[in-house]
């Protein structure tokens, strides 16, 4: 399951899991990840997920009319795919979105089927 690690000062400090059903991102209680600054807006962002046709999740973040925009890798956006790394900006805030899925499907990838059942080969 993806999640969002705050850092501050270089520091990890805190870690938001993202469900199936998103993660909300502001500065109202109302929020599943709030941020008590007054750079942030009530409803900032939103991370949403997509099913794809072959059951694989996607995320993506959406700047919800903010303010003082929502940045990834230094960047507004206003809907943005969430690759593994990115950094998302809030206000005065950093997060590092970790999709830890897209480890283990590479490390998937990584491998290939041999005529043997059951056996599994390291691709070059």
């Amino acid at each position: 399951m993806p999640f969002l690690i705050k850092h501050q000062n270089d520091i990890a400090s805190n870690r938001s899991e993202i469900t199936n059903k998103g993660l909300t991102i502001g500065r109202s209680a109302k929020n599943a990840l709030l941020i008590d600054d007054p750079s942030v807006s009530q409803f900032h962002a939103i991370i949403d997920t997509k099913e794809l046709k072959d059951g694989t999740l996607i995320y993506f973040i959406q700047d919800l009319e903010s303010t003082n925009q929502t940045l990834v890798n230094n960047q507004a956006v206003t809907q943005h795919l969430l690759c593994d790394q990115d950094i998302i900006n809030i206000g005065l805030h950093e997060f590092k979105y970790i999709d830890e899925n897209t480890e283990s499907l590479a490390a998937t990838r990584a491998f290939k089927k041999s005529w043997i059942p059951g056996v599994l080969i390291l691709k070059d």
